[in-house]
């Protein structure tokens, strides 16, 4: 079972990459939770409806993708852990290359929670001003 959920697991970091909500789709619960550790605009609790927004926000404010490169998968039970990097050039022209470690938990193969640790002052720094500025907040 632990590489059936890893696969699951790099399944929805490779969707993410590519802004491909309908992938993400494939692979998560109708009652996910995505969990995102700290203070920045980033951070805060998602379900499925959320989780899908933010996946073509990632499609609509990257050049090229996300570009995700796995440095570690480890699997047990019921719970993967990946760390990997996200590299990238959103369209106010900065770089957005954050580290991550995702924690995925599985249920019946699919995602029903996530918890996720990222650089959030590099997230506020660099999607800050696009979120604010979707928002009509700038």
């Amino acid at each position: 079972m632990s590489e059936a959920n890893k696969a699951v697991a790099l399944k929805f970091i490779e969707a993410l990459g590519k802004g491909d909500a309908e992938a993400v789709k494939t692979v998560i619960t109708d009652d996910v939770l995505a969990i995102a550790t700290g203070t920045s605009v980033g951070s805060g609790t998602r379900n499925h409806a959320e989780i899908i927004a933010v996946f073509g926000m990632f499609g609509q404010i990257t050049k090229t993708g996300l570009n995700p490169k796995i440095l570690s998968v480890t699997a047990e039970a019921d719970r993967v852990a990946v760390e990997w990097e996200g590299n990238c050039t959103v369209v106010t022209g900065a770089q957005y290359n954050n580290q991550y470690t995702t924690i995925f938990f599985l249920r019946d193969g699919k995602i029903f929670k996530l918890k996720e640790y990222f650089d959030t002052k590099l997230t506020d720094a660099v999607l800050g001003p696009i979120f604010a500025a979707a928002q009509g907040k700038q």
